[in-house]
């Protein structure tokens, strides 16, 4: 695989969506189930459907998080079928501890430990011929992040454990206090830019509490992250950002990756009030479409739940509970609400049976406000 093709792959597993539209959105009623091996959680009847079938059609032999439900034919340069994204996996294990379910965390971790931990890092996909040689930086310090909540949650252990792996993601994705992208273990080598969503601030925060060297590392990727704002009048972020040239990306608009990095940004306290507005107003003039040019005008109309959901978790962040109700009832019109259907529960298209991972978990943090 060359480095070209590492890249590129990372960027196209991490952020698939479905955008098949569901039936319309129902009234969401509160109720208690009991989780595996752990505390009854207070689950509302939409979330509590789309987790039993997660954690019932979606979970390999080895415990990992399918990325789709359909068996689809192996490619090579993009996770399928039953193939495990760390990125899956860190989602799941953050699901897990935000709502104190252990068995499902270390049940979720074992995953991890077992099959993609190399020793090196955290690889961001296994498949059929094993774990892959390349990392992505939001992955890593996703599981790590979920790690540290564990520890506070469940006990120091896995403290322990995340500062080992992040002690490990400095080594591999860290030079002169600039985060990189990814590793690949098999060159030693990392891409020349940062994708502005992967900047996950609230937890290099964490880590900078615990490991000095990441302070340098926060106010330098903190600032690189509010460098990205395109404009008051689109209130977004670009993609990325190129350390070898110095400037921005200035192709179009993914509303997955620009919600995300306001997501990142309104974790700690940064994210624009024009951003929010802009993404509120969006919501109540319809819809927030899958892709945008610079100039604020929608490239199709495609809609995601994981858009959808990433609004709902920052409102959440915001203290704005009418965005909060709004995304939510947005993102419930693309879930299967037929019992009669195959994927009832998931937030998938309905005829074709496609579906994502990645919506499905996390819809579950939208609906459970896990940060």
């Amino acid at each position: 695989m060359n480095m070209r093709k590492a890249i590129t792959l990372i960027i196209l597993t991490c952020f698939l969506s479905a955008c098949g539209a569901g039936p319309d959105s129902q009234p969401r009623t509160g109720e208690t189930t009991p989780a595996a091996d752990g505390p009854a959680l207070s689950l509302t009847k939409r979330e509590t459907l789309c987790r039993d079938f997660v954690l019932d059609k979606m979970v390999t032999t080895e415990g990992g998080i399918r990325t789709n439900y359909l068996d689809k034919p192996h490619q090579r340069d993009y996770a399928t079928g039953g193939e495990v994204l760390s990125e899956s996996m860190g989602l799941i294990m953050l699901y897990a501890v935000g709502n104190g379910d252990e068995g499902l965390f270390q049940r979720s971790f074992a995953f991890v430990r077992e099959y993609l931990d190399t020793g090196t890092i955290l690889s961001y996909r296994y498949g059929e011929d094993g774990p892959y040689h390349v990392n992505a930086f939001v992955d890593d310090i996703r599981i790590i992040r979920a790690l540290i909540l564990a520890g506070d949650a469940f006990g120091q252990g896995y403290l322990d454990t995340a500062y080992d792996y992040a002690d490990r993601l400095y080594q591999t994705n860290i030079r002169n206090g600039r985060v990189y992208d990814m590793y690949d273990e098999r060159y030693h080598k990392r891409n020349e830019r940062i994708t502005l969503c992967y900047l996950d601030l609230s937890t290099i925060k964490l880590l900078a509490d615990h490991d000095d060297r990441w302070a340098e590392v926060y106010e330098g990727m903190l600032d690189i992250a509010l460098g990205g704002y395109i404009s008051d009048e689109v209130p977004l972020f670009a993609a990325s950002y190129s350390y070898d040239s110095g400037a921005y990306s200035d192709g179009d608009i993914n509303m997955i990756e620009a919600a995300l990095t306001a997501l990142n940004l309104a974790k700690v306290g940064e994210c624009p009030q024009q951003t929010i507005r802009y993404l509120k107003q969006s919501i109540e003039n319809g819809a927030i479409y899958g892709t945008y040019s610079h100039d604020g005008i929608e490239r199709n109309t495609m809609e995601s739940t994981a858009v959808y959901a990433i609004c709902a978790l920052l409102a959440a962040e915001a203290g704005d509970e009418e965005m909060y109700a709004m995304s939510i009832n947005r993102m419930d019109a693309f879930q299967v609400m037929d019992e009669e259907n195959e994927v009832y529960g998931a937030f998938a298209d309905p005829v074709s049976l496609d579906l994502y991972s990645y919506d499905n978990l996390m819809a579950l943090l939208a609906y459970g406000r896990v940060r």
